[in-house]
């Protein structure tokens, strides 16, 4: 037990008849000890027995920083404000264009050259774009998967999703046949190569014109 003076800040020892005095003490009762140094009176109480005594609490365990040594975080964790690009092309000059437009305009672009392996990605992450290059689509690209998943999806999810279609089919930059493939914007297959420039114009004048129409259309069950 410690006991120290208030007024002068002189310690003094504690002995066995003095804590045995304490530890008959009722709650509230105090012993009055006299200070050597000063004269002051030092009040103790049974609590004081046990004041100096402190619980050694073992600290937690250092955090494990073995995924900054392996990367684990660079190639397989996504920062969750940095938007997010899927492309369904095949590998190829073309799909490489299109992922460096979008990276150049602060996107994280990833590519699949399979449906079924851009269906599962969607299900757990919320892309902002989607491109789907028709040319890898086997058939008519309105019945692909991923194409229906985006038309049939509710508004709540797809209003935040840019849907690209790009194919020898399309007029690039034709609003009219984008609105009626369900998409925000075609492009056709020979002008990939400006790819960045299209998006950086077609994005702004879509949502100024077609946006609320589209809106509409969905709520109406026409799409």
């Amino acid at each position: 037990m410690k006991i120290t003076c208030s007024a002068c800040g002189k310690a003094h020892k504690s002995n066995t008849k003095l804590e045995k005095s304490l530890e008959q003490l009722k709650p509230g009762q105090k012993i009055r000890l006299k200070c050597s140094q000063c004269g002051e009176a030092i009040p103790l109480g049974r609590e004081d027995l046990y004041a100096g005594d402190s619980v050694a609490v073992k600290p937690p365990a250092p955090p494990d920083i073995g995924w900054l040594k392996e990367g684990v975080f660079d190639d397989e964790e996504v920062v969750s404000d940095i938007p997010q690009a899927l492309i369904l092309s095949r590998p190829g000059e073309a799909t490489e264009k299109m992922s460096s437009a979008l990276v150049g305009m602060g996107y994280r672009a990833e590519t699949a050259e399979r449906t079924e392996d851009v269906l599962t990605q969607m299900q757990f992450i919320n892309y902002t774009c989607v491109v789907l290059n028709t040319e890898c689509v086997q058939g008519n690209f309105q019945d692909d998967p991923l194409h229906r998943l985006l038309c049939n999806m509710e508004m709540s999810r797809r209003r935040y999703i840019i849907y690209v279609l790009v194919g020898p089919e399309f007029q690039t930059l034709y609003n009219i046949e984008a609105l009626a493939n369900s998409a925000n914007l075609v492009v056709n297959s020979s002008d990939i190569g400006h790819f960045g420039v299209i998006l950086r114009k077609a994005i702004p004048d879509y949502e100024q014109l077609f946006g609320p129409f589209m809106d509409e259309m969905r709520i109406q069950g026409k799409q």
